[in-house]
């Protein structure tokens, strides 16, 4: 019967073996797996060759199946001892040339166990005999016998111990593994121990073998209950040498119990002050020193590493037992130096951008943050607008439709926003603004501040206007070219029936005003045909001016509206006045346009008027001069009186096109055009052109 139960214990090792073999294939790319599946091997041929020896009947069989199982049993020490270096350090420390010279010995100890018919060295007297069931072979064991036992026995007892080491300080994980893999592997050599040495009364046949079933049972354990080779333990000794961060270990009593490589870089000290009590370390840093002075807190400290200045963070903290009693202490030097000159960078753009930054608290309706440019952009310092409500900075306008637009993203979830507003000056002026804005959620998915970039964008306001406004002056063109095309006709008629008139038999004052009406009449036509040949983009007809005789036309076409306004024209013309090159029917369309402004803001400011209409040489130029006593023009409107649709007049008065036409008109003829005024005191628009030269034309 026990014949039996040792085959069945015997087949069950083979069949867990193989089973284990295929479970760490599986998992051969995890650390070690490779030095376990060499242990499994080598368990397999170790109990195979002797399940062959058990059911061997002759000496000679029983010899090579007992040398066939020793190949496995010599190979388990050496693979047992490298599978817990390997595993418990991460397979770090034995590979390659280190693990051949691990197999020197047991290659040997095989070549005297194949070849003892030679030298009887391992055993000597061999001869069949039984015990119990059993049919036996007895030896009497020789001296590298007993050498390759104590080899073995030693590397099986000192991958224990490494293993004991180095998982029963882990977490529980790790200590299930430990136990899994130790009785796998030195339960079978204990029972070894007892064969060999004749310790139990048990027949005298060896079961080892058979103790390798409990030992598949405890690998396939390890293998699926504690996650072996999944969840691999790092020697602590290996990760914090590696850590970047210079790591110092005190017991309670300030003895320096480890320092990794990186803290002794930092410090500039060696391995020599591991050991020492903290007293005996100030000599060796400044730091010691600084360290003695401090709580458990952080701080930064600036150091010199191999003649380089770093920036570190310091923290001091207290290591507690399981009691929650303090231990010892630990200090960690976090290396920020790379963070600081990103946070210098960061600052700087901030600091020197144009774009004002800022943190705003929803809670609390207050900035947390803005960046200096705020002065420059609403005119509040730095800590003024961390003191002054946003209701400030905006219009009313502008503050609802921010707090609208902030009340519905946090409804709707939305985390960003670009929004238009109009920011309000220290000095009061409104400046329009683009403000790019993100919420900051915190860790219950809240929103709690807002940060965003505001950008001034009175330039692009100013542009997308100027957009707008040549838009307009397109649509103006095309209605111009269309109006002129509908004038051309009546006038010709107004012209050739006035012409008629002229012929015949008229009293001298009836004459006069009819002259006055082809005359106007060829003047509009003319003003009408460069109007076409401006749409048309059309060189216009030009020749000699004289400006005397272009002024006095434009006043005698307004001197009736002049009379009944009370409004008196002194003229002071040059009479040797050069002339200038140019379009006649236009320069008397700009001098209109002058006129008829300064009569509207005479009338206005007190119902009558005076103006002076002057011309004169000035160097290479023809000036006329218009000054009127009218209210004067504010200085801020000065600088666009020649743009595009801006108008004092009001909406229903003016179109804010004349003055620009002028400019238009002037520039053509190479001349120029601006004004000087001072509030209260009237106006005066001077306008130059180049004197008239043949030769140049």
């Amino acid at each position: 019967m026990y014949f039996y139960f040792y085959q069945v214990i015997m087949i069950v090792s083979l069949v867990l073996s193989l089973f284990v073999i295929g479970m760490l294939w599986r998992r051969r790319h995890y650390p070690a797996a490779a030095a376990m599946t060499a242990l499994v091997i080598s368990i397999f041929v170790w109990t195979l060759g002797y399940f062959l020896e058990s059911h061997s009947s002759t000496l000679e069989r029983q010899l090579l199946f007992n040398n066939i199982g020793y190949l496995g049993s010599m190979s388990v020490p050496v693979a047992w001892f490298v599978f817990a270096l390997n595993y418990s350090s991460a397979g770090r420390l034995l590979r390659g040339r280190k693990i051949i010279f691990f197999c020197i010995l047991p290659f040997i100890f095989t070549v005297f166990i194949w070849t003892n018919n030679f030298h009887h060295l391992m055993w000597s007297n061999e001869h069949l005999g039984t015990s119990g069931a059993f049919t036996i072979t007895i030896k009497t064991y020789g001296p590298v016998f007993w050498a390759a036992l104590v080899h073995n026995y030693l590397l099986v007892l000192a991958g224990g111990i490494v293993l004991l080491r180095r998982l029963f300080v882990g977490p529980h994980l790790y200590a299930g593994q430990a136990v899994s893999l130790i009785v796998a592997v030195c339960l079978p050599w204990v029972w070894n121990m007892l064969y060999v040495f004749d310790m139990a009364s048990l027949p005298r046949k060896d079961l080892t073998p058979a103790m390798f079933a409990v030992s598949g049972i405890a690998l396939t354990l390890g293998l699926m209950r504690f996650h072996l080779f999944k969840a691999v333990p790092f020697a602590r000794e290996l990760i914090i040498q590696q850590l970047k961060e210079g790591v110092l270990v005190f017991d309670r009593h300030n003895t320096l119990l480890e320092a990794n490589s990186a803290a002794l870089k930092i410090l500039g000290v060696d391995k020599s002050v591991i050991g020492k009590l903290f007293e005996g370390l100030v000599d060796a840093s400044r730091v010691f020193e600084r360290l003695q002075s401090t709580g458990f807190t952080r701080e930064e400290l600036t150091l010199a590493v191999s003649g380089e200045k770093r920036i570190y963070e310091l923290e001091k903290m207290p290591v507690l037992n399981r009691q929650e009693q303090q231990a010892g202490w630990l200090a960690i030097f976090y290396d920020i130096t790379e963070r600081k000159k990103a946070e210098e960078k960061y600052r700087l753009l901030a600091e020197y951008s144009a774009d004002v930054i800022y943190k705003y608290s929803i809670k609390d309706g207050k900035f947390t943050y803005v960046t200096p440019s705020a002065e420059k952009l609403v005119g509040y310092t730095e800590s003024e607008a961390l003191n002054v409500d946003i209701s400030r900075f905006l219009t009313p306008e502008s503050s609802d439709k921010q707090a609208g637009q902030l009340k519905k993203d946090l409804q709707n979830g939305i985390s960003r926003r670009i929004i238009q507003l109009e920011a309000v000056h220290k000095d009061g002026h409104i400046i329009p603004v683009e403000v790019h804005c993100s919420f900051i959620i915190d860790d219950e998915g809240q929103p709690v501040e807002v940060i965003g970039v505001v950008r001034d964008i009175t330039e692009r306001k100013k542009m997308e206007e100027q957009l707008i406004m040549q838009d307009r002056l397109a649509s103006i063109g095309q209605l111009a070219a269309g109006l002129a095309h509908e004038l051309s006709n009546p006038l010709t008629g107004i012209i050739n029936y006035s012409s008629l008139l002229l012929d015949r038999d008229l009293p001298e004052d009836m004459k006069q005003d009819v002259y006055s009406i082809r005359d106007e009449a060829r003047r509009t036509a003319d003003i009408v045909k460069n109007l076409l040949a401006f749409t048309r983009k059309q060189p216009l007809e030009k020749k000699s001016v004289n400006l005397n005789d272009s002024v006095k036309k434009v006043a005698d076409l307004r001197a009736y509206e002049q009379k009944v306004n009370n409004i008196e024209v002194n003229f002071n013309l040059d009479p040797s006045l050069p002339l200038v090159y140019g379009n006649d029917s236009q320069l008397q369309q700009v001098f209109f346009n002058i006129i008829v402004n300064a009569e509207f803001f005479m009338l206005q400011a007190h119902k009558r008027g005076t103006l002076n209409i002057v011309t004169e040489k000035a160097g290479d130029y023809v000036r006329v001069s218009f000054t009127d006593d009218g209210p004067g023009i504010p200085a801020e409107d000065i600088k666009n009186l020649f743009t595009p649709f801006f108008t004092t007049k009001g909406a229903d008065k003016g179109t804010g096109l004349s003055l620009s036409i002028c400019l238009g008109i002037v520039s053509e003829h190479g001349g120029k055009i601006w004004a000087e005024s001072q509030p209260g005191k009237g106006s005066t628009f001077i306008i130059e052109f180049p004197v008239y030269c043949e030769d140049s034309v």
